[in-house]
């Protein structure tokens, strides 16, 4: 070093060095390591450890509700779905393995060390870092929110005889939620229908395949009109969907009935509806279900589409028969008022004998 040449010092460690050769660039440091840690100290900028509080609320509380789901199924099968709580289970694995993910990364930031978790989860820190990393981990959680629904919003009521817009919901209905028996219909119309295949419904019903698996699983639920079209496409009466699909979108009280008939064809189709929401049941089924007040010729005679005898709407027989269809009694009870506020027909028919009802 001469007098005229200045002194060089290392941007890394801040020390003096000598230039090695008289020509060319000016160093900046004064060997390769420590250039090396100047520009990974430059583009890795550290951060604050992120919080995976939220993300192991939700997730915990999807499983939640799968678990709930697939407890409610187990203790009323449905004969006619035999895959439904099988793909429950898969859902709940899918989202078991994220959770852990999640909770991996939570146990980091709150200053758990990696061979700590390794041997909690009894496996090797390389599997863990490969497999649970920050980045595959932040990843993940973008394509669940990508794939999920949007913001729920409250059900409108339906007035001057227009339909609500379809209500999305956060996640798939749970049984007891207003939606669930209009999803469990619509779902086993499509599958004991032959006469449509699910890109059929999409056409007939004006919306996308996508939006038809959604509403068969209860992540969407239909405007009317969409409703009507698809059981149309199934071969069904859309007047059996009109009370699940009132229930679904929370539709105020129903006007008195123009007629005693009207009364009694509408009460009739909800129970048709709650019927479709069973899957089905057969009538030994309905039967052992229901109390004593219910005969086999009570429960087809309310399940026909001609109306039945006026002996038959008593509110004992309805009753029974709305319980053994695993629906809500309080529910189906203004439906039965309404036919009460008409009056009775003319013809009252043969009255029930007084030992049906114990």
């Amino acid at each position: 070093m001469t007098k005229n040449e200045q002194p060089l010092f290392c941007r890394n460690c801040n020390r003096p060095f000598k230039r090695p050769k008289p020509t060319g660039r000016i160093p900046r440091h004064c060997s390769n390591r420590c250039r090396s840690a100047f520009y990974r100290g430059r583009t890795v900028l550290p951060t604050a450890p992120r919080s995976y509080d939220d993300d192991a609320v939700r997730l915990t509380r999807a499983l939640l509700t799968k678990a709930q789901a697939l407890a409610h199924r187990a203790q009323h099968p449905v004969p006619a779905l035999p895959l439904e709580s099988l793909e429950t289970c898969v859902a709940m694995r899918r989202d078991l393995d994220d959770t852990i993910a999640v909770a991996l990364r939570q146990a980091l930031s709150k200053g758990s060390s990696w061979p700590q978790i390794a041997k909690v989860m009894t496996t090797t820190e390389g599997t863990l870092k490969g497999h649970h990393s920050a980045e595959k981990v932040d990843k993940m959680l973008k394509d669940r929110a990508r794939r999920g629904p949007t913001r729920q919003r409250q059900p409108a009521a339906l007035q001057n005889a227009k339909s609500p817009p379809a209500v999305a919901q956060v996640n798939r209905l749970l049984p007891g939620q207003p939606g669930y028996p209009l999803s469990r219909a619509l779902s086993y119309l499509r599958r004991t229908s032959g006469s449509s295949t699910v890109s059929g419904l999409a056409i007939n019903s004006g919306v996308s395949t996508s939006y038809v698996y959604r509403i068969m699983s209860g992540e969407r639920i239909p405007t009317w009109q969409v409703t009507a079209d698809f059981a149309r496409a199934c071969d069904a009466d859309p007047d059996d969907l009109v009370f699940l699909w009132n229930t679904a979108h929370a539709v105020a009280a129903l006007p008195p009935a123009d007629s005693y008939p009207e009364a009694v064809r509408t009460l009739q189709a909800a129970l048709r509806g709650l019927r479709l929401a069973a899957a089905n049941p057969d009538m030994p089924t309905l039967l052992h279900r229901a109390a004593a007040s219910l005969t086999a010729r009570a429960a087809a005679a309310l399940l026909a589409v001609e109306p039945p005898a006026a002996c038959y709407l008593r509110w004992p027989v309805v009753k029974a028969l709305t319980t053994a269809l695993q629906g809500d009694p309080e529910a189906i009870r203004p439906l039965w008022e309404r036919i009460e506020s008409a009056g009775p027909p003319d013809d009252d028919g043969p009255r029930w004998p007084a030992a049906a009802f114990g």
